[in-house]
This record gives structure tokens, sequence and C-alpha cells, in this order.
């Protein structure tokens, strides 16, 4: 794992990589391709919530220009843009149901091709912002929240440590109806030295 100047991580061995979004057209429209894709927003935010590139604009670029606490990525492979990642502080932990954030911090994360979910890159990836969040941001405990019905998104987070600590009851509105979420954690302590 490296870390450079433009904040870049980088798995050599699996190629898999992470870097921070840049304020560019192009990148706005890369994110947009995804976010209205039928088979991504499936599975993010609903496929009756597209975001064209305007909209995308508007809500992302605040946040990739510094203006909020949260910090949007794109997760790469060989190089090569291939989803979308977010982390920040969390700071409402009632968000989360959680009695103290104090040292929480939040991920997102959503592959944008679907001919390469299921192949370890989300796994791969989250190995790499938690090992940074940890020694870097100083982050007690991370969590994350996928809704119950994604198998594939939990599986993927407890290969990468997380662990379900309960169920977030009506926590995300979806496609007309409010779903239930797993809150999903993986703690500082509970990871090994070089094992993130």
């Amino acid at each position: 794992m490296s870390l450079h100047g433009e904040f870049a991580l980088l798995d050599p061995e699996s190629g898999v990589g992470l870097r921070w979004m840049r304020d560019e057209p192009g990148e706005y429209g890369q994110l947009s391709r995804w976010m209205t894709d039928e088979r991504v927003l499936e599975w993010v935010y609903g496929r009756d919530d597209p975001y064209p590139v305007d909209r995308v604009r508007t809500k992302f670029g605040p946040r990739v220009r510094g203006q909020d606490g949260v910090r949007p990525c794109f997760m790469l492979l060989t190089g090569k843009p291939v989803g979308y990642l977010q982390y920040y502080p969390v700071t409402e932990p009632e968000d989360y149901e959680l009695e103290n954030a104090g040292g929480t911090w939040g991920l997102d994360l959503w592959i944008g091709e679907p001919e390469l979910w299921s192949q370890g890159i989300g796994t791969a990836t989250l190995r790499l912002v938690l090992g940074y969040l940890f020694e870097h941001e100083g982050a007690a405990n991370v969590v994350i929240d996928p809704r119950v019905e994604n198998v594939r998104a939990v599986r993927c987070y407890e290969k990468a440590g997380f662990a379900k600590v309960k169920v977030l009851m009506e926590h995300e509105m979806h496609e007309g109806a409010k779903r239930d979420s797993w809150l999903m954690e993986v703690r500082r302590a509970d990871v090994s030295p070089g094992t993130s």
C-alpha cells in the first residue's frame, strides 16, 4: 500500500486502488454514467432515483472541493475508475443508532461496472481504506449500513472484517419503501497490524 500527495492508495498485488475524485467534468460524467445505470441503481439509490450529470455535480461537487466532511473517491482497477467510495467522520450518532460517535467513521461504496461484481474488488478496496482510516485518520471504528437484502454487499463487507451489529429498522428509503439495513462495524482494536 502506498500513500501519495494527491491521496492515492494502491495494492500492487491485486491492482486495486483508490483516489480522491477530481473537480473535472469527466469525473462527474463518469459518476453519472454509473448513477444512471439501472443495474447499479437497483442496489444504490434506486432505479427511481437516477443522477444525471447536473445532479451529480450539484450533490458531489462540494464534497470533491472539500466543502463538507465527506471525501469522495474513485475505486480503481489497474488505474481505471470502476466504482465509487466515500468516507467521513460520523458526526450524528443517531444516524446509526449509536450512543457515541467519537472516533467513528462511515463508508459507502459501490462498483459501477456490473461485469466486475463478485470479483473481490470491493473487499480489497475496503481493506485499503480501513488501513488508511485506522493508521492516518485515527479512526477507532468504521461503520457501514447495507440494506438487509443486499446479500452480496454484506458478504463483501464481512470478508473485509466487518461484523453485523444490529438491524436498523426502516433505515433507508429505496424505491418507494423504507428498507431495513444492517449496521456493520469493524473496530481498530479487532484488526491485527498488517491485516488491513
